[in-house]
């Protein structure tokens, strides 16, 4: 999906969400048809635009934490900020996300494979931020 305007976020979003709620049309081969809405939707998510007060992850290994956009540095850098969390049941994985912001602002950067991966680091290997979701857990194994 080439794009050929400059979209907004909400535009990027929209598209994103249209990708995920189509439904397998009759008389196509369903594994054919995923195969193609998996392409579209990893291609939507690598072209979603941020923009201050968006809900992200930012994801370790196997933990994830809840965090905000709070300021666009340049179309390719952003900061983001820990949201404060509420832990429900630690051994279930289960926390509230809260509004609140927490602790210093961690800067991201685009990669061209389309991936926010934190500044200074690889991407394999690296702290990766996930722009359409917004999710915390704690791997209590570890």
């Amino acid at each position: 999906m080439k794009i050929s305007k400059k979209l907004t976020s909400k535009e990027s979003f929209a598209i994103l969400r249209e990708i995920e709620n189509r439904k397998c049309p009759d008389g196509v081969k369903y594994s054919e048809w995923r195969e193609e809405r998996d392409r579209q939707q990893a291609e939507a998510i690598r072209n979603l635009i941020p923009e201050v007060g968006l809900g992200c992850t930012i994801c370790y290994y196997s933990d994830r934490r809840a965090a905000t956009v709070t300021k666009i540095i340049s179309p390719c850098k952003i900061e983001v900020t820990f949201n404060q969390t509420e832990c429900v049941d630690y051994y279930a994985g289960d926390y509230k996300i809260l509004p609140e912001l927490e602790g210093g602002a961690k800067v991201f950067t685009k990669r061209r494979n389309g991936c926010w991966v934190a500044d200074g680091q690889a991407y394999k290997g690296g702290v990766l931020l996930m722009l359409h979701y917004q999710s915390h857990y704690i791997d209590p194994h570890f």
